[in-house]
Formats: structure tokens, sequence, C-alpha cells
């Protein structure tokens, strides 16, 4: 499960605050921290994605999911898996194993902490404005963020953000490896209302699923 435990977090990553650091230039501290205004103004967010992995010399693999949170509550689902947390546990499941694994909430072990992510691109980032680009009708500003540190797998990251929306459309994670991880961003709802029931794994919903309690 370890896998969509880092596709959950790059997720989340384009919801973040992504605020600007000393070494932003102007016009990306401007976008950045409209972004950030935006998506701190939800207090739900529900949304669709697609995540396109491009690897050298083999044919990309596509996968889609969906996310749903609320606070530090959040559902995703994503390539035949599923994560829940109602905020106190964390419930991974995978269908294909029939098994669920019970996990404590907590932000020591995982990164799955909405509050740790809303602040990742706050610091250890140079962000850069690399111009707008057309996608469809929509127009779309491109930034890039390069780590300050350079022991990151990851050479660099593109977030395009449609003007004048300020709305993520899409992050692009590049590898040292040539690897790219691009991610899609479907129109986000915002502030609806969610029921809590949704972030809580539901036994009685999945018969004969072993549980593995690591509590």
């Amino acid at each position: 499960m370890k896998s969509i435990i880092k596709i959950w977090a790059l997720v989340l990553a384009m919801f973040v605050g992504v605020a600007a650091n000393a070494q932003t230039d102007a016009k990306s501290k401007v976008i950045l921290q409209n972004v950030e205004k935006l998506y701190k103004s939800y207090k739900t967010i529900q949304t669709e994605f697609k995540i396109t992995t491009k690897v050298a010399n083999r044919k990309p693999s596509v996968a889609s999911g969906s996310l749903w949170l609320k606070g530090i509550k959040f559902k995703v689902k994503y390539d035949n898996q599923e994560v829940y947390c109602d905020g106190k546990t964390i419930w991974s499941y995978n269908p294909t194993d029939e098994e669920v694994t019970l996990e404590d909430y907590s932000t020591r072990t995982n990164n799955l902490s909405p509050q740790e992510i809303f602040t990742f691109f706050n610091q250890g980032f140079k962000a850069n404005y690399e111009g707008p680009v057309t996608s469809g009708k929509s127009t779309r500003d491109v930034i890039k963020l390069v780590p300050k540190k350079r022991k990151e797998k990851y050479a660099y990251i593109k977030i395009e953000v449609e003007k004048g929306t300020y709305k993520l459309r899409r992050v692009i994670q590049h590898y040292k490896n040539g690897t790219d991880v691009v991610i899609d961003l479907g129109e986000v709802q915002g502030n609806k209302t969610i029921n809590d029931a949704i972030f809580t794994w539901d036994t009685k919903s999945h018969p004969g699923v072993q549980v593995v309690d690591l509590r």
C-alpha cells in the first residue's frame, strides 16, 4: 500500500498553500498567494484526477482517482485501491488482496496530514514564472518549483494554474532519472456537504475482507 500513500501525498500537493519565499519572483508570488487563498477557503474538497507516469522507452501508464477531503479527514480512491481516514484511524484497502490494514493516524509515521501537506511548498523551493500555456479553451500560468536540497529524487515540480480563477489544473513532478509523474485535476467542488461516514471503513459492506490491525 505504500504506492498509494505516495500518490495521496502528491495529490494533496495540488491543494497546498504555496506562499512564496524570498527566492520567488514577483509574478509567481502573486499567483501562488492567490492559489493558497482559494484552496484555504474550502472547508471540504471533492474532485477527480488522472495520473500519468512517463518512463523512458516505455508506454505511459494512466490511472484515475477520486478525492474527498474535510479537514484532517479524507478518502482517496486510486487504481483499485482505497484509503480512508477519520482523523484517528487510517484504513488502507486493497480489493485485489481482499485485505484492509488499520493504523493509528500519526503525522510522524506518514505524510498524510493535510496540515503538513498544506505547507509543503512554503519552504525549500525556488519558484519561477515560465509563462502562459494554452490548454483547450483555457490559458494557464506555469510556475517551476526547484527544490533547494539537491538530495531530492526529483529535479523540479511544475504547476499549471488557470489564469483568472487560480485553480490548479496540472502538477508535473520531473525526476532526475527522467521519469515524469503528471497529475491532471478535474473540476474541484469546494465546500460541498460531505457526510463524515464516507471517511470511515465499513466492515459490514466488505464481508470476507481480512483485517490487519497494526495499531
